[in-house]
C-alpha cells in the first residue's frame, strides 16, 4: 500500500536537503510553490513541511519563511527508565554548559514545585545539556545551602550530583521524577534552536539523601525528537 502523498513529498524534500539542493541556512520554497511544483494540494504540502519540522530539519518563523537548519535529522538521546545509575549516566553523557548561576532565595512558585525551603539561599544554575548539536535540553538546577559552594567547580565538566558527592559526601538514596508534555515557549525555543510552539517534554527531578533531605532539584525542557525515554517490561513468574 502506497504511503500518503504528504509523506512521499516529505521524503522527496528530505532527500533533496540531504543532497544539498537546499543547504543549511537556505530557504525552502513556500507551500504554494511546493504544491504547484509537485502536483499536490497546498494542504498536502503543509503536512509534508510539518513532518520535516518535527524531524528537526527545518524551522518556520513568521516573516522569515522556512529555513533549513540541518542536513539530516538529529539523533535523539535515549534515556532508559531504570534505576539511579541510568539517570546518572544522562548527566555524564549530556554535559552541562552553564549559562548563568546565581545564589538567591527561591520564589514561592519554585518552592512549591520542588518542595524547597523558602528561608534558605539556593544556587540556581541555568544551562544547556549538550551531547551533540543541537542542544538536548535547557535545564535549571537548584542546589541548597550548605552545598552552594559547588558553584566554583561547575566549569570542570562534572555533573552537579558528582560534585555534591565528592565535595560533601552526600548522595541520593531516592530520586523522584515527573514527566509532562508541553509546547515550547518562544524564549526556550530560541535558546534551544527549536520551533516555537513545538512539542516538548519537561522533566522535574528531586534528589533526596538517605535521611530524606532534599539535596538537589532540576527542571529541564527537551524539544520533541531530541529525547526519548525507553522502558523494558518483563513478565514475572
Amino acid at each position: 500500500m502506497a504511503s500518503p502523498r504528504y509523506r512521499q513529498l516529505a521524503e522527496t524534500l528530505r532527500a533533496a536537503i540531504a543532497r544539498g539542493d537546499f543547504p543549511v541556512g537556505s530557504q525552502l520554497p513556500p507551500e504554494l510553490e511546493l504544491a504547484q511544483t509537485h502536483g499536490v494540494s497546498r494542504h498536502t504540502a503543509r503536512d509534508a513541511i510539518r513532518l520535516l519540522r518535527e524531524a528537526g530539519l527545518i524551522a518556520r518563523r513568521r516573516g522569515a519563511g522556512t529555513t533549513v537548519i540541518a542536513a539530516s535529522s538529529p539523533q535523539a538521546y535515549v534515556q532508559p527508565l531504570g534505576g539511579v545509575e541510568d539517570l546518572m549516566q544522562y548527566a555524564q553523557t549530556a554535559r552541562l554548559t552553564v549559562l548563568t548561576q546565581v545564589e538567591r532565595p527561591l520564589t514561592s512558585e519554585e518552592a512549591a514545585r520542588i518542595g524547597g525551603d523558602l528561608s534558605r539561599v539556593w544556587l540556581v544554575i541555568d544551562g544547556l545539556r549538550i551531547a551533540e548539536s543541537p542542544p538536548l535540553a535547557l535545564s535549571r538546577i537548584y542546589v541548597p545551602q550548605p552545598f552552594t559552594s559547588v558553584a566554583g567547580d561547575l566549569g570542570e565538566g562534572r555533573s552537579v550530583y558528582a560534585l555534591l558527592d565528592d565535595r560533601f559526601g552526600v548522595s541520593a538514596g531516592r530520586i523522584e521524577q515527573e514527566i509532562t508534555a508541553e509546547l515550547l515557549s518562544a524564549v526556550d525555543a530560541r535558546t534551544l534552536k527549536a520551533e516555537t510552539g513545538g512539542a516538548a517534554l519537561r522533566t522535574h527531578r528531586r534528589y533526596f539523601a538517605e535521611d530524606d533531605t532534599l539535596i538537589l532539584a532540576s527542571d529541564s525542557v527537551h524539544p520533541g525528537g531530541r529525547f526519548v525515554y525507553a522502558m523494558t517490561y518483563r513478565r514475572e513468574g
